[in-house]
């Protein structure tokens, strides 16, 4: 008997890996399933936004689709200027919150991800709002562009949404000035 516990192997200890090995095997299915989420999260806001942006497009085709008269003829604070300039401030605010969407999704956790989509979304219908004030201001030679044609309250529309986060900013500093 002796010589067969001297013939056969030593009995292995525990396969168990060592504590730090354990531990890095455990926190790699969960990172990968944080990776998964987080691109999931960050393809399903881009997809919400190529929506949201298809149908103001559509909107858009439809308000020139349905009238005669050419843009430059349609009244200043007509209903389809207005939807004109909505539609555009939003399409500025969505191609703003596409942009901003990568780099803030990188460094972004899961939880800020998922309320990220709900600003994500209300970016883009916000923007309409800086586009609206931008019109009224082209409108009453606040802003002294020129002469006023739809055409450039359309496109100054696109640039005050896409840069409503500049347009916060302003109008936070300027608060911030007067409580001073």
């Amino acid at each position: 008997m002796a010589e067969e516990e001297l013939a056969a192997p030593p009995a292995r200890r525990s396969a168990a890996p060592p504590r730090r090995a354990r531990r890095l095997l455990g926190l790699r299915p969960r990172r990968h399933d944080r990776v998964d989420l987080g691109s999931r999260l960050l393809r399903d806001q881009l997809w919400t936004l190529a929506l949201l942006a298809l149908l103001i497009l559509l909107l858009l085709v439809a308000l020139t689709a349905t009238t005669r008269a050419p843009v430059q003829e349609w009244p200043a604070w007509g209903s389809r200027t207005l939807l004109g300039v909505f539609s555009f401030g939003a399409l500025g605010a969505i191609f703003s919150a596409a942009r901003s969407l990568k780099s803030s999704s990188l460094r972004a956790r899961i939880h800020a991800q998922v309320s990220d989509e709900r600003v994500t979304l209300s970016r883009a219908v916000l923007g309409a709002l800086p586009g609206l004030a931008a019109y009224a201001f082209l409108q009453s030679k606040v802003l002294n562009l020129g002469d006023a044609d739809n055409s450039k309250a359309f496109a100054i529309a696109f640039i005050a949404g896409f840069s409503e986060r500049l347009v916060l900013k302003v109008a936070e500093t300027f608060a911030g000035q007067k409580a001073k």
